[in-house]
């Protein structure tokens, strides 16, 4: 019996290993991604201890995710309810019966607990068979809360607080372990059935049943087990495209007989080269190739240019596209007409025949002349300025027969006499810088002045652009006199730089 025990064991650790190589590395991927397990149980449950059990259910959930063929991992939620009764009426020695006067105790339990336990499959052993039986054993541990209740006709005890209140056992932990065999009944679907053993510890080890063990008397066991029978009903989640079935229902050793498998059905690799194009046979779709004859990687012969003579017969490999060839390859080109030189001199002076010269055009009498701005109550002329000057004295100078009308205007902060004279000034002083500066004829040049008359920004106040001087090219206009309105002077300024040098006039 030891010899198959350790024979087993050997077995199951050698096939876990088999994925792995000597050097560590792995050398067969045998791992497919699987599905996770939910389940839930329904079974018997009682207490083996100092009492007597009546038959009691217990219900519970899981959730198991495989780690690899033979080994799992599995979460389990669970309520017990054990019952007891003992008809022979006994008596401790040392005379502690939890307050009762004759010791026939019955009691009732109440067991919530959560476990985790590492599962080892053992169905691992067959080849190019499905699994349909799945004999599993388990061991883990978990938490659990219990309560344990003493009953003497109708007084009832609660055990934790009569026999240790000052120091209650609370949550307690637990062992647990077993064994089971389940049965795939669908796709997805397993039924099974297992026995489950949790032993506690701690203080209430041995208080499950409401009994304790005392050392005079040693007739049961210092510690109360609970033992829970039940069927397992279990559902595999995912898509089956997608994972396959937990990897408790397959077998690794399936993976190396399909390999094998497919290696036994590939054919002999063949290589042969009859026409010796460097392509083996088997993929030589052209296997009388010349020898020389330059070829695809399919071993048919090149024809580069596609005219349907190949490379190795063709003397022109490179025809252009589009034209018939002859048996050589070569292509058959049309001669193409091309123009002469006394073909394109011909053309030339056909469409010089007619060509005129374009005359020099009058000078125009409609330009837009730029318009000069100053400073309030100034007619001084601003740096920023002198760049409009400049261009009106250019087109004067170019066309020395041109005229041009200067037209001085003010905005409307002043009385009418005093703005008609601001506007004759800035109209003049905007002539004298031309006549100084670029040496253009007075007579060239008509004064005009409006004053307040004609206000581009329609506003009472003070505004930039109704203090100007407006140029365009003269017409009919005649010069205007200095206005003689009993104002002798307005605004101030003068030759010469004018502004703020700090703002950069």
């Amino acid at each position: 019996m030891t010899r198959k025990v350790s024979f087993l064991i050997a077995l199951i650790v050698g096939l876990y290993m088999t994925g792995f190589s000597q050097d560590g590395t792995l050398a067969i991927n045998s791992k497919p991604k699987d599905m996770w397990e939910v389940g839930i149980n329904v079974g018997h449950s009682i207490v083996t201890g100092d009492v007597d059990w009546d038959s009691s259910f217990g219900v519970g959930l899981h959730l198991r995710k495989s780690l690899d063929y033979i080994f799992s991992i599995r979460l389990d939620g669970a309520f017990h309810a054990p019952r007891g009764t003992e008809d022979e009426d006994r008596r401790l020695q040392d005379g502690n019966n939890y307050g009762f006067s004759n010791w026939t105790p019955e009691y009732k339990t109440t067991f919530i607990g959560g476990d985790i336990t590492m599962v080892a499959s053992l169905n691992q052993l067959k080849i190019g068979k499905t699994n349909k039986i799945n004999p599993y054993f388990f061991a883990g541990a978990g938490v659990s809360s219990v309560t344990v209740t003493a009953i003497d006709g109708d007084t009832e005890k609660d055990v934790e607080e009569e026999l240790n209140p000052d120091d209650p056992w609370g949550t307690s932990p637990y062992l647990t372990g077993g064994a089971g065999l389940s049965f795939r009944i669908g796709k997805k679907a397993s039924l099974g059935l297992e026995h489950k053993i949790m032993a506690v510890m701690g203080r209430a080890d041995d208080l499950l049943d409401a009994a304790e063990l005392h050392a005079i008397r040693a007739e049961t066991s210092s510690r109360d087990l609970l033992n829970y029978t039940n069927l397992r009903l279990s559902i595999a989640l995912g898509k089956e495209e997608d994972k396959s079935l937990p990897l408790w229902w397959a077998s690794p050793l399936d993976m190396v007989a399909e390999d094998l498998a497919e290696v036994k059905a590939r054919p002999i690799f063949d290589t042969t080269d009859t026409d010796g194009d460097g392509i083996v046979d088997m993929f030589d779709q052209e296997t009388s190739t010349p020898s020389g004859a330059p070829v695809d990687t399919r071993g048919v012969a090149l024809d580069s240019d596609g005219d349907g003579v190949a490379d190795y017969e063709d003397k022109e490999p490179y025809s252009p596209p589009g034209y018939k060839v002859d048996n050589n390859g070569v292509a058959d080109i049309p001669p193409v007409d091309m123009l002469t030189e006394d073909d394109v001199n011909k053309i030339v002076d056909a469409k010089l025949k007619n060509f005129k010269v374009p005359t020099p055009a009058a000078p125009r009498m409609d330009w837009f002349l730029p318009m000069v701005n100053f400073d309030n109550n100034r007619y001084s002329i601003k740096g920023t300025e002198y760049g409009k000057l400049h261009q009106i004295a250019t087109v004067m100078q170019q066309h020395p027969g041109l005229r041009v009308v200067a037209s001085g205007y003010t905005d409307a902060t002043a009385g009418n006499c005093y703005n008609d004279v601001l506007s004759y000034n800035r109209a003049q002083a905007s002539i004298d810088y031309i006549v100084s500066k670029y040496g253009v004829r007075r007579d060239r040049f008509v004064l005009n002045y409006g004053g307040e008359n004609k206000l581009l920004n329609p506003t009472q106040g003070k505004s930039l652009a109704n203090r100007r001087v407006e140029f365009k090219v003269a017409t009919v206009e005649s010069e205007m006199g200095r206005p003689d309105c009993g104002v002798s002077n307005a605004g101030s300024g003068g030759s010469g730089y004018s502004g703020n040098k700090e703002s950069g006039y």
